[in-house]
């Protein structure tokens, strides 16, 4: 593995700037880092407090930060809409208003120095358009297979986006899957089924030396552990995890 840095964690105050819809249920949220001295590795996660909110499980939640380190403007998080009170609170931030994140925290980061495997469930994504937003603006040599399981075609986060980047890089190969096509608003042709290992082994032919990350439920993540230990006998030191709650 390449010598990581390692980034102190800070505590700041940063203001909102905007709100874009990804999903039907999933909206990335941006603060502003310009002349803050906000530095990360691709992609960490942040500890972010709303002022005022009451909630059972507090002002504070941890999200994994879908913006690249490249993206020096600003600093993003993807959120599943729940309608907490937390969430209602975070979707009625006006631009200007700060928030409290602390961070970077977190070692669940890109390895530069080899290539990447990632299995993501629904909006665990959101650290890979981080990492992978990231190899591409630095044409990192190496290659990235996401393979990337939703409930519907419309719940893909930033999917047009990581088609553009699979298309303009050539390093990544983005693979999606439907798991209930039956509920699906818009046509779809393509992948059907939970990731599996069939899927997994076509998708990573060739590739040699990966590093495994997955992102999802717990649920998710302990069924792609054991899909690649016990049956693609990846060595679990190549695996790094970072599992979802849904408050």
């Amino acid at each position: 593995m390449a010598e990581e840095e390692f980034i102190r964690p800070g505590f700041h105050h940063l203001p909102f700037l905007d709100a874009r819809t990804e999903t039907p249920t999933s909206t990335t949220f941006r603060f502003e880092i310009v002349g803050r001295n906000f530095r990360y590795r691709p992609n960490q996660f942040v500890g972010l407090g709303l002022h005022g909110v009451e909630d059972p499980w507090g002002p504070v939640r941890r999200f994994s930060l879908s913006s690249s380190p490249t993206e020096t403007d600003a600093i993003a998080i993807t959120s599943k809409m729940t309608g907490s009170p937390y969430k209602e609170k975070l979707k009625a931030l006006r631009p200007g208003e700060p928030v409290e994140v602390r961070g970077p925290i977190g070692d669940f980061v890109l390895d530069e120095s080899r290539p990447a495997v990632m299995l993501a469930g629904g909006i665990g994504v959101t650290p890979f358009r981080g990492m992978i937003r990231y190899a591409a603006d630095k044409n990192l040599p190496h290659r990235i297979v996401l393979l990337y399981s939703a409930r519907t075609p419309e719940e893909f986060a930033f999917r047009r986006e990581l088609d553009g980047i699979a298309k303009a890089w050539g390093n990544l190969d983005a693979l999606y899957t439907v798991t209930r096509p039956a509920q699906a608003e818009e046509p779809w042709d393509g992948r059907v089924g939970r990731i599996d290992e069939r899927m997994v082994a076509d998708a990573v032919r060739g590739v040699t030396g990966a590093e495994y990350y997955v992102c999802g439920t717990a649920g998710f993540v302990r069924g792609m552990g054991d899909l690649l230990v016990h049956g693609l006998r990846v060595r679990s030191e190549e695996i790094r995890v970072e599992r979802f709650v849904g408050y």
